[in-house]
């Protein structure tokens, strides 16, 4: 892989990560669990994170915004999380950027998140990649976070998760 060059004035270098899953649930299924406000509310956010309904708007189209605010049961902090959708191809496709908040290690411009869903028939294949990350400290648990989502995810296509919204288990 070509990298492009860096000048010196000693920039962050972004990296990209790839999670793939199968679903025991048809692409319909798994695609509008992705675009529905309601069970985005039951499986966004890694274990010990709850998403409340109240938090998510979605709309979901090229230019639309998706927004919603995780909260940590632990100890209660807030995560808001702003998506903006660059592409909405039903059921196969969606592109969004993420804005990259401000920080020391945050890099100009945006992230962007590629989940493309595969029909198997009764199952799907998801195929999720971020490109456009920061290389630091403050992303260090993304991927793992994600891949903690799409557990939840699993759980609630299945029938396995639980049936109030965002209650912690």
């Amino acid at each position: 892989m070509h990298m492009a060059e860096t000048s010196a004035t000693n920039e962050a270098t972004t990296r990209e990560f790839t999670i793939t899953r199968v679903f025991d649930a048809p692409r319909r299924l798994v695609f509008t669990a992705w675009t529905d406000p309601r069970q985005i509310a039951q499986w966004f956010g890694p274990v010990g994170v709850t998403t409340p309904l109240s938090t998510v708007s979605m709309d979901v189209r090229p230019g639309g915004v998706w927004q919603l605010r995780m909260i940590d049961d632990a100890d209660g902090a807030e995560y808001p999380v702003a998506f903006t959708y660059r592409e909405v191809v039903e059921p196969e496709k969606l592109v969004l950027s993420a804005r990259v908040p401000t920080g020391p290690a945050a890099v100009a411009g945006e992230v962007l998140l590629t989940v493309t869903f595969a029909d198997l028939g009764d199952r799907t294949e998801m195929t999720f990649h971020v490109s456009g990350l920061a290389v630091g400290e403050e992303n260090a648990g993304l991927e793992s976070g994600w891949s903690s989502s799409f557990d939840r995810l699993a759980e609630q296509l299945t029938g396995d998760a639980p049936t109030s919204s965002g209650a912690p288990r």
